[in-house]
């Protein structure tokens, strides 16, 4: 029942299919001007080229022999065909060589972006979602592709039709009744290969989740962040064996749809082609020429040859058309992708007043169906207060943090700056007022300097990279650096690149809160990996640089929570305590268990 409700779901109209296949040309004609106009017309004159090399040709040279026409005459007509021939292959080297090359690769550069910049304005709650990622995982790699099939089968279409063109006019010409043998062969490939399109796309369709899969393992495998657990542990064998598993679900699939796609195969290979072409028809254009006289000769070879490149081009339109209809099927989803639109308001406010106020009012939230995971939450953040957001791992923290910087839209309740709704500022200005660092932060394979800007880093950034590096307290290993702030980070696209440890990673993704002009900075967990002394050390310094502005910071380790102006003790998505750290010691509740407890533990300087 499932299965069936699914096919139903990806059956798409013709008109849908022909608009998705245009939807993809559009594309191609944005991205790279008369590239398919420039294909289209070749591959036309190419087909119109071997019809009179060929099929013309072989009409011609034997009429003129039955006829007692001059060697010379034929001499002419060759060298007639020799130029057509050459201004082909000619053209063709420059379109195989030159043309082709640079338009496809500028042509998949462009879609890329495209889904790249479609990728980065999405809703975060879109990649919560399964079905929402693997159709982003879909587009992206069945994009270039697809893109390079649908072009191909135009291409091939506009050849096919050439051929049908020249081919049909040399039959109306002659004889019409080499086209109704050809036509009955077409139909019953059209409707052969409709199967056999149908039976492909479902078993694409199942090999989807496996290919996920086993490209998680190829991953795993090759990438540096495993190398080591991998060598560490005896989790190989876990994963190859998984691996194996994962590979036997794929053998099933095959045999499912192998034999039905085996036997409409055959058939629609043998009763069209076989029977009805090659020895009806050549049947029937023997009786016309022997015995009727209704032709010549030349006519009589001219008509055969003519009825096997009719009936290839109507065989290669009928597997052709089911083509498309399968490509549209993909395309579905790329375009899907694409043209998705935001389920968050834009509002058009442009935060251009100072910041004065953060008020978050009994906020509520829950990622989709999931149970709730903030709780009537309420809290006020000042302008150039220094707020500490504390508790245990899960209590609703980072997720708090999420809807601060509208990454979310709360369930319930509201949050307000400076008194307007956060929803009536525009996103980007909106979030622009944040300089964040979340504790999965990524470095790049890219200079230092370009990991602090965020973006390329020109000459005249570097005295501000300089300066926002020595204050995350990345000055001493700038220091050692022979490169300095053009040192390239990683080592995996620049043999002399430098891989840095948990710590400086972190102290490189701070200096990114104090290279962002922001009045406000949120730290999230960013210094983690560091123990808790060096974590202490690390906040003081950035506090002391960050002194005029807003600054959040959230930890379940409290070494820095004697700084905070005030401290929000969550549990289980709510605030159970507020105040500052002498206050929260007095009222002798979690906060101060916890507190006393990772003292003991790590001898901190506060205890």
């Amino acid at each position: 029942m499932k299965k069936r409700e699914k096919r139903k779901k990806e059956s798409i109209s013709i008109q849908r299919s022909i608009s998705n296949i245009w939807f993809m040309l559009r594309i191609a004609m944005r991205h790279t001007p008369g590239y398919l106009t420039l294909i289209c017309l070749f591959s036309a004159y190419s087909a119109a080229e071997v019809f009179l090399e060929f099929t013309y040709a072989t009409k011609y040279l034997l009429e003129l022999i039955e006829n007692g026409g001059t060697f010379l005459q034929a001499v002419h007509f060759m060298l007639f065909i020799l130029a057509i021939v050459m201004v082909k292959l000619v053209w063709g080297a420059v379109m195989d060589f030159s043309i082709k090359p640079k338009a496809k690769e500028k042509l998949h550069q462009k879609m890329r972006l495209e889904l790249y910049e479609k990728a980065a304005s999405l809703d975060l709650d879109r990649y919560d979602s399964p079905d929402c990622y693997n159709e982003f995982v879909w587009s992206v790699s069945e994009v270039s592709p697809r893109m390079n099939r649908i072009l191909d089968d135009v291409v091939s279409l506009v050849s096919n039709l050439t051929r049908i063109l020249v081919t049909g006019a040399l039959f109306v010409s002659l004889d019409l009744t080499g086209i109704a043998f050809v036509c009955a062969g077409m139909v019953l490939m059209v409707v052969f290969n409709l199967s056999l399109s149908r039976i492909g796309f479902a078993r694409d369709e199942e090999f989807v989740p496996i290919g996920r899969k086993r490209s998680y393992f190829t991953r795993v495998f090759y990438l540096n962040d495993y190398a080591r657990e991998l060598r560490l542990n005896p989790v190989s064998e876990l994963l190859q064996e998984e691996f194996h598993e994962t590979n036997q679900k794929v053998y099933p699939i095959i045999k499912k749809y192998g034999k039905k796609g085996m036997w409409l195969g055959f058939l629609g290979q043998f009763a069209p082609e076989d029977l009805l072409i090659n020895v009806a028809y050549l049947g029937y254009l023997v009786y016309q020429a022997v015995v009727r006289h209704a032709f010549s000769y030349g006519s009589m070879m001219a008509l055969f040859s003519a009825s096997s490149t009719l009936k290839r081009s109507l065989q290669s339109c009928a597997m052709l058309f089911p083509r498309f209809w399968q490509h549209s099927l993909y395309v579905e989803k790329i375009r899907t992708f694409l043209e998705f639109e935001s389920r968050m308001s834009e509002g058009e406010l442009t935060c251009e007043e100072e910041f004065r106020e953060l008020s978050v009012e009994n906020v509520s939230f829950a990622y989709g169906k999931a149970p709730k995971t903030l709780h009537g939450v309420s809290m006020q953040i000042k302008a150039g207060e220094k707020i500490a957001i504390v508790g245990y791992n899960g209590a609703g923290k980072t997720t708090l943090i999420k809807l601060l910087l509208r990454l979310y839209d709360r369930t319930d309740g509201s949050i307000r700056m400076n008194g307007r709704d956060i929803k009536d500022y525009n996103k980007q200005a909106y979030r622009g007022q944040f300089a964040t660092v979340f504790q999965d932060y990524r470095i790049f394979a890219s200079s230092l300097a370009d990991n602090v800007k965020m973006g390329v880093a020109e000459e005249e950034d570097s005295d501000v990279i300089k300066k926002s590096l020595q204050e995350s307290g990345f000055g001493e290993k700038l220091a050692e650096l022979a490169n300095g702030i053009s040192t390239q980070l990683t080592r995996e696209f620049a043999e002399d690149g430098v891989n840095l440890s948990g710590g400086e990673m972190q102290k490189v993704a701070i200096a990114r809160t104090f290279y962002k002009y922001c009045p406000i900075i949120i730290l999230d967990e960013p210094s983690s990996a560091l123990d808790p002394i060096s974590e202490y050390r690390l906040n003081e310094a950035m506090l002391a640089a960050a002194e005029h502005k807003t600054v959040v910071f959230i930890s379940h380790r409290l070494s820095s929570t004697v700084m905070a102006d005030r401290i929000y003790m969550f549990e289980a998505g709510k605030i159970i305590e507020v105040g500052n750290h002498e206050e929260l010691m007095r009222q002798n509740g979690k906060y101060a268990e916890m507190f006393r407890l990772q003292a003991e533990k790590y001898g901190t300087a506060q205890a």
